[in-house]
């Protein structure tokens, strides 16, 4: 249950747009959690994991996947892996190892886990095909790799012009921080060509007025990164403040985002 502290590179990640040094990077993440926590349990619990299992989560972000996976492995262990885990409780079970680890780096040796999952981190990563394959490598023949990345609708196709500035302004500024805004979409099959059996999918859509959480996801993402993207030109201080009185009016639903959830799993041979 202790914090490992590791060496690695700098990743934008950390710097950038979503940088857990803003004040409202922490109520983000759990915003991420109430909205999506669900969705990635049902299919956790799909794979019958056993109270044995070997757990890596990489991207643990505010924990609350790794603090469900210690609960269901009183047997095992979960490896909480981030590059900057501060949101993470390495207390809160004694299965519970947090690790500050820089992915673009980072190996574990072939086999060392039953399960593999990360939520909203290959998306961000510049070699992340080869780290898919490798972490296919870590698991144990049989084990399962479970990945949920954001794939991004066009913004020049919201019914919202205010939408359209706003949302194409966080997408432009995104690309470029070298974030893949189509990622997901192509998980599965590469998946199946680093090897990967019974390979699934579930999708679920995420933007404006879908619900509750999603807004105030919104509303967090216009405060948080709105000076960065018009200190960067991609839109005005008129065109955010329009943007955020429609997140207020209840609109109807309008879909920008898909959470592609892909799974696989090792061959026993």
């Amino acid at each position: 249950m202790s914090e490992q502290p590791r060496s690695g590179s700098t990743d934008v990640y950390a710097h950038g747009l979503l940088s857990k040094d803003q004040p409202t990077e922490l109520t983000r993440l759990q915003l991420l959690e109430k909205s999506y926590d669900t969705g990635t349990v049902k299919i956790l619990e799909q794979l019958g994991i056993a109270p044995t299992w070997r757990c890596l989560e990489l991207g643990a972000g505010a924990g609350s996947i790794a603090y469900w996976l210690a609960d269901r492995v009183p047997s095992g262990s979960v490896v909480a892996a981030d590059i900057d885990p501060r949101f993470i409780d390495p207390d809160y079970a004694d299965n519970l190892e947090v690790q500050r680890a820089d992915i673009l780096i980072e190996d574990y040796p072939e086999g060392s886990f039953d399960l593999v999952h990360a939520r909203a981190v290959f998306m961000h990563l510049p070699q992340r095909e080869e780290i898919l394959k490798r972490a296919v490598r870590w698991l144990r023949p049989g084990g399962w790799l479970v990945l949920e990345d954001v794939y991004f609708l066009p913004a020049a196709d919201s019914p919202y012009q205010e939408w359209r500035h706003a949302h194409g302004a966080w997408m432009t500024a995104l690309a470029q921080q070298g974030i893949d805004l189509a990622w997901a979409r192509r998980t599965p099959a590469l998946m199946a060509a680093a090897g990967c059996t019974s390979v699934g999918i579930s999708v679920t859509p995420g933007g404006l007025g879908v619900d509750p959480i999603q807004d105030e996801l919104l509303r967090i993402r216009l405060v948080q990164s709105g000076q960065k993207l018009v200190s960067a030109g991609f839109t005005t201080t008129e065109q955010l403040e329009r943007a955020k009185a429609l997140v207020d009016s209840n609109p109807a639903p309008d879909v920008s985002t898909f959470v592609y959830s892909s799974w696989g799993r090792r061959p026993t041979q």
